[in-house]
């Protein structure tokens, strides 16, 4: 039996250390490992952020301490993943009822990559009921709280593995990102996370529920306490196990040079998309972060993003373009679960009650957007439809991309969120703040988020000069009033294929915090 004094040394090494001493002999797999169920089973007390355990992580950890002269880098490592990952013999849910008692037959291909480099998969985290909401509730494993106020939301749909992460119970953690999956729990719980490139990673084996569209797609990344921990899970997975078991991955390695490049760069900021205006702590969160960057000799260029409007009705009508009628198909033998009831309320509404709850809502709420989110919801009515929409996707992308070429730039900063964690049931009323992070779902830019701070009564007090006009607007002010000490992340944006350039940012910044340097 672990002590409890070597359960607390053990969680409390950073990743690289961890690593260091699995690869000497130091600490085993399984004291490791006994040492991360201890605490993910505290935290799991806390926030109810896991869904099951993987039986056959003793057995897997035995393994690596009786083949000790085959270390993998990520030997002995254990690994949480989120519930849509799919485990052989392990139901793989997505929140819905529907795929219970259906065990998954194969095994995800980055679990697969993950467990050559000697990695311990030992736990599977909680997600909303389909997966469409940054809530993190369903009726099959319940709700999940925020490791920092159990009575507000982690974020989502990778709100377990935000959970569990930021409260010490895992080291490294993998999800999903649609529209912010990653990024949101991150930003909201207070650990960092990676969406990479569609197409870098492979997303073989994940239940990804959805219409079968392509014009938007999700995409797996990491989720961890460090950047170096991101880091050393995207050099074991960019390797050619993946590559080949999954040929359409673009072959492209990790790519050191760029990571650890020192040439100063030309770095786009906001702190205001256009739609929403975030909160106080987010948008000074941009800023501290704009003032190091500086600090380091960078440029920072402050930067509109196109037509937030636009951009919201195209990723909806993409991401919904059948009006949700699958999603209405797939729950008709299930609960609802609340956190989404008037989503699927709506999706059910004949089409001229909607349209007509749309304009009253717009009226009433004062808030233009309510437009854009409750039209584009209707989804598109034919092929020739569907078809324009693809082009009109295109042509936003063409039309982004000349503005950040025309402002000559390398990367991107932006708030995580437009606000910080909320309390529980409150989702689906403050739908606005998703525009910061699925204008890089749309846009398939790769984008990382790193906690930097936690609000301050300054921010609370600056709530004086933040806008009151929408009922949105409101709901923010209400919402935040009493979240003083709640995590603040920034993401960190480059074009695609440049994860290597995200990550140094992110990194140099992360060095910076630790440091205490402005």
């Amino acid at each position: 039996m672990i002590s409890r004094e070597a359960v607390q040394r053990i969680v409390s090494l950073p990743f690289n250390d961890l690593q260091t001493e699995l690869q000497s002999g130091k600490i085993t797999a399984v004291e490791v490992l006994h040492a991360y169920q201890i605490k993910a089973l505290e935290v799991d007390k806390l926030t109810n952020c896991i869904t099951e355990v993987i039986w056959e992580a003793e057995e897997i950890a035995l393994s690596r301490d009786l083949n000790a002269n085959k270390k993998g880098p990520l030997h002995g490592i254990p690994i949480s993943l989120k519930e849509s990952y799919m485990i052989p013999g392990y139901d793989c849910t997505a929140g819905l009822a529907f795929y219970l008692d259906k065990p998954a037959e194969q095994e995800n291909v980055l679990v697969q990559v993950l467990k050559q480099a000697g990695a311990v998969p030992f736990v599977r985290t909680n997600i909303p009921q389909g997966m469409m909401t940054y809530e993190c509730s369903n009726p099959i494993h319940g709700i999940t709280g925020n490791p920092h106020d159990p009575n507000r939301i982690p974020g989502g749909s990778s709100g377990g593995e935000a959970a569990l992460i930021a409260g010490g119970g895992s080291i490294l953690g993998f999800g999903s990102d649609i529209g912010g999956s990653l990024r949101i729990p991150a930003h909201m719980c207070g650990c960092c996370s990676l969406k990479p490139t569609v197409g870098r990673l492979s997303d073989k084996g994940q239940n990804d529920f959805g219409t079968g569209q392509t014009l938007v797609n999700a995409t797996p990344g990491p989720m961890a306490a460090e950047v170096d921990t991101l880091v050393s899970c995207m050099k074991c997975l960019l390797v050619p196990k993946m590559f080949h078991l999954d040929p359409a991955v673009s072959p492209v390695l990790f790519r050191n040079e760029i990571y650890e490049e020192k040439r100063k760069l030309n770095i786009g900021f906001y702190v205001d998309d256009g739609s929403l205006k975030s909160n106080p702590a987010c948008q000074r969160a941009v800023l501290e972060v704009k003032a190091m960057l500086e600090s380091q000799g960078h440029t920072l260029i402050p930067f509109e993003p196109v037509d937030i409007s636009k951009m919201t009705e195209l990723f909806i009508k993409a991401t919904f373009a059948d009006g949700g009628k699958s999603f209405v198909d797939i729950l008709s033998t299930d609960q609802v679960d609340p956190t989404i009831s008037n989503t699927i309320m709506a999706f059910k509404m004949p089409k001229w009650l909607y349209k007509m709850v749309v304009m009253v809502g717009r009226l009433l709420t004062k808030d233009h957007m309510m437009t854009v989110f409750g039209n584009s919801f209707l989804g598109v009515k034919s092929i020739t439809e569907y078809w324009d929409l693809a082009l009109e996707i295109e042509e936003y992308k063409t039309e982004f991309l000349k503005k950040w070429r025309d402002n000559k730039l390398d990367a991107m900063i932006c708030p995580g969120f437009a606000y910080t964690a909320i309390p529980h049931g409150t989702v689906q009323y403050l739908t606005s703040g998703v525009t910061y992070t699925i204008l890089y779902n749309l846009l398939n830019y790769p984008a990382g988020t790193l906690k930097v701070t936690n609000v301050k009564q300054q921010d609370i007090d600056n709530f004086k000069d933040y806008p009151s006009n929408t009922y949105t607007e409101k709901l923010v002010k209400e919402n935040c009033k009493d979240s003083v000490g709640l995590p603040v992340g920034v993401q960190f944006v480059g074009l695609p294929y440049q994860e290597e350039l995200v990550l140094r940012l992110m990194k140099d910044v992360e060095t910076s915090l630790k440091m205490g340097k402005p």
